[in-house]
């Protein structure tokens, strides 16, 4: 009995390790050949009518909805963006959006964009361009977890990782 246990376990490591090479491989191959410098997720939701920032655009908010975002910053001032917005109006409806392209980028001490609500705690920022957006994000490069949370239903949560 025993050694059928430890034939077992010989294969269930066996197979642990070649499960465990075979799903590394494309993680290891991140960004390598465009140097990047950290991964930027990004999540944000307004879902309080009572609160100014999810106000309609026309009354001077950024209305009902939500928006993810991963963005690879890369060394040479370029780099990627993917994720998705999405906006509802209350009783009507609302859809979702894919957001994908390349990003430029430019760093800073203090921010030169849209502060995100969240602070640097070095005050050094990626400024970045996201293609067909009028305004430049200022994000944090300090590693680290933010999270910005004005009011039930609004959150703002960034994550910034090597």
């Amino acid at each position: 009995m025993r050694h059928v246990n430890l034939r077992l376990l010989v294969l269930a490591t066996v197979l642990a390790v070649a499960a465990l090479g075979s799903t590394t491989g494309p993680v290891a191959a991140y960004g390598r050949a465009d140097h990047p410098l950290a991964q930027i997720e990004l999540s944000g939701n307004c879902n309080n009518v009572d609160f100014p920032l999810c106000f309609p655009p026309a009354s001077g908010g950024v209305g009902l909805g939500g928006i993810w975002l991963w963005i690879e910053i890369d060394a040479n001032g370029t780099g990627d963006v993917a994720g998705a917005g999405c906006g509802h109006i209350r009783g009507v409806g609302g859809g979702a959006d894919p957001i994908r392209g390349d990003i430029t980028w430019t760093g800073s001490v203090g921010p030169q964009g849209l502060p995100f609500f969240v602070t640097d705690p070095n005050n050094l920022y990626y400024n970045v361009a996201i293609p067909g957006q009028p305004f430049v994000l200022a994000l944090p490069q300090t590693v680290g977890h933010y999270a910005f949370r004005p009011a039930p239903g609004v959150t703002i949560q960034l994550e910034v990782a090597p």
